[in-house]
């Protein structure tokens, strides 16, 4: 790989760690993709925008030699991101909801949420649960889990479905994460991980990922000027379980591989997870005028 870097980038490194490399004060990172060199251009259109308000933060692509985004290494093709080396705090990610807020007039869609959860509870349900193998423990357990995180799933998806009958107001978007898993450049700038949505999609990550504490959640929400709706979009979107989900899918995906810590790490994340769920529910009922959910009222 060594060989690969030189010839399509001409950087002279002596060691690759999970495709990632040290260079000059930025980490380059390659990863291999099934985009177009014009689709990937296109992105790059965005990142620029990006870097005219972030400068160094953000990642951003490496053309190679011939002028291209994307390399061909043994037939896979290939991107070279970098950024520079330093701390990331989370004023960046407020400033990013902040800019973006509204920017080319974005709209949360309600009805495709609600068709991405349906068909990701239909997919772990139909195609993921029945490869477990109930001889290994580890699958038992993380049967009776993902179980529960279904229940938990579709409590979020009703209440999804019950937020677009009692509001008809559309939701502003702005510039959000699929995952935000640690405060890091990587996941807050890295180019594939930006979606536009309801900046409660990143306070929800934010907080199940205890990056963030309860108190810290309801400042900024008041800081954000939430109302009811956007209040409840961020209980649903809190109440979605991903940890046992997670495992399940790579499971699914590698069924060779012994998944034992991942599993019981999950587990332990998801019970951590249910009981940020209930307290923020709690605190939510008791001071809000919220719409209640009773699976956890009587749980």
């Amino acid at each position: 790989m060594q060989s690969f870097i030189f010839d399509y980038y001409g950087y002279n490194v002596s060691e690759i760690v999970d495709s990632h490399f040290d260079y000059k004060g930025y980490r380059f990172t390659l990863i291999s993709t099934t985009e177009t060199d014009a689709n990937i251009a296109k992105l790059d259109e965005f990142v620029i925008n990006l870097r005219q308000n972030f400068a160094d933060d953000v990642v951003y692509f490496v053309k190679n030699r011939y002028n291209q985004y994307i390399s061909l290494n043994e037939s896979t093709s290939i991107l070279l991101l970098t950024y520079k080396l330093s701390p990331i705090h989370l004023d960046a990610l407020l400033k990013m909801h902040q800019i973006y807020y509204n920017f080319n007039q974005s709209r949360l869609n309600l009805n495709e949420i609600i068709s991405l959860w349906e068909q990701r509870i239909d997919y772990l349900e139909n195609q993921c649960l029945v490869i477990l193998n109930f001889d290994n423990p580890s699958h038992k357990d993380l049967y009776e889990y993902v179980m529960y995180a279904i229940g938990m799933a579709e409590n979020a998806l009703q209440y999804l479905t019950d937020l677009r009958i009692d509001f008809k107001d559309p939701f502003i978007a702005t510039l959000t994460h699929r995952r935000i898993k640690k405060l890091d450049k990587w996941e807050i700038f890295n180019p594939f991980n930006l979606i536009f949505d309801h900046s409660s999609r990143d306070l929800a990550e934010l907080y199940r990922n205890d990056i963030i504490d309860l108190n810290q959640l309801l400042d900024l929400t008041k800081q954000y000027q939430y109302q009811i709706k956007d209040y409840q979009y961020l209980l649903a979107r809190v109440l979605f379980p991903v940890s046992v989900f997670d495992v399940l899918e790579d499971i699914y995906l590698d069924k060779n591989y012994d998944y034992t810590d991942t599993i019981y790490n999950a587990i332990q994340a998801q019970e951590r997870h249910i009981q940020k769920v209930k307290i923020l529910y709690k605190t939510m009922i008791q001071s809000m005028n919220i719409r209640p959910i009773r699976w956890l009222d009587l749980n």
